[in-house]
């Protein structure tokens, strides 16, 4: 089972929670292959830009003799520590920022994680339906006016005259 964060976006949840985020919280192969991308698809700007130039120093060192296993170490460190904790950095800064974590959930995929915490919602009132335009009303007796008045098309669908 994965832990997923339901956050709701500042000023409280839209009607439909259509911006209501449910994140998964643990380990991302995507941050692990590509960090610093990762980070910057995921608006982590600062964190984005401090991989970069942390990679790029790994790619120095490790092109150098003397400090190749050090570099390619330091570089896949510095991989799998984005990989780790991308996700729950991300939800944090969207703390901070004044989204409102609602719930953990625990299931098994994204749409379980879903399906439980939007189960878990009170029911929107009904509303009743608005009233039809007159148009649309069923014309009184001997009445042959709007849609059921004489046709002028080609084909008369009603029967014959």
């Amino acid at each position: 089972m994965r832990s997923y964060l339901v956050l709701t976006p500042p000023g409280g949840p839209d009607k439909d929670h259509r911006r209501t985020l449910v994140l998964p919280d643990g380990f991302s192969w995507t941050a692990l292959l590509f960090p610093w991308i990762w980070l910057l698809w995921n608006r982590l700007w600062i964190a984005g830009a401090v991989v970069f130039l942390l990679q790029g120093l790994s790619g120095y060192l490790a092109s150098m003799p003397q400090f190749q296993l050090a570099g390619g170490l330091f570089g896949f460190a510095l991989s799998l520590l984005v990989a780790l904790e991308g996700l729950h950095y991300r939800s944090e800064t969207l703390i901070r920022r004044g989204w409102t974590l609602e719930a953990v959930i625990s299931a098994p995929n994204l749409d379980a994680a879903e399906e439980i915490f939007f189960a878990g919602l009170p029911e929107p009132e009904k509303q009743p339906m608005p009233v039809s335009a007159e148009w649309a009303k069923a014309p009184a007796a001997g009445q042959t006016t709007g849609w059921n008045g004489p046709h002028t098309g080609l084909f008369d669908h009603q029967g014959g005259r």
